[in-house]
């Protein structure tokens, strides 16, 4: 079974019970959920659709981990038995308090990286690399001169 389908019964679903599914598209910002899910009053769930079995993108994981720091639900759906439950959490559900858990498919945590400690500091930035190699003072204090390189008639 392909996701639309999926996508296709969930907005049905949504429908029936009296919200609002928008599809949400960006030209600024990729991985963001499938649908922007609104009941009244004010409930407001991004929800992701995935065919069967298929799982999250890493980006995808990561548009959802920043929208649950902002606050907003973001629940993942890949079969037509979860779709009604999910409505269900929505319906019941009071803003401001955790939406409740468990609630469509299990999605994995995003994994959080560090640089290493061994790096040294972000203020000395020859640790992490330059791709040039250095050039003498002098010669970069000719290429700046603008009265060489106008003649001396600098406007």
């Amino acid at each position: 079974m392909r996701e639309y389908v999926v996508e296709n019964e969930f907005v049905k679903a949504v429908r029936a019970a009296g919200g609002v599914a928008y599809k949400l598209t960006s030209q600024t910002a990729n991985g963001l959920p499938d649908r922007l899910v609104l009941f009244f009053p004010a409930k407001t769930v991004f929800v992701e659709l995935k065919a069967p079995g298929k799982m999250l993108r890493p980006l995808q994981r990561k548009r959802r981990y920043q929208l649950m720091k902002l606050g907003f639900p973001v629940i993942c759906i890949d079969r037509f038995s979860q779709i009604k439950p999910a409505i269900e959490a929505i319906k019941t559900w009071t803003p401001s308090t955790p939406f409740p858990d468990n609630i469509g498919a299990k999605v994995p945590e995003l994994d959080i990286t560090a640089l290493p400690h061994d790096q040294g500091s972000l203020d000395d930035m020859n640790d992490y690399g330059d791709t040039f190699e250095p050039e003498d003072p002098a010669v970069l204090a000719g290429f700046f001169d603008l009265d060489k390189t106008t003649g001396g008639d600098a406007r």
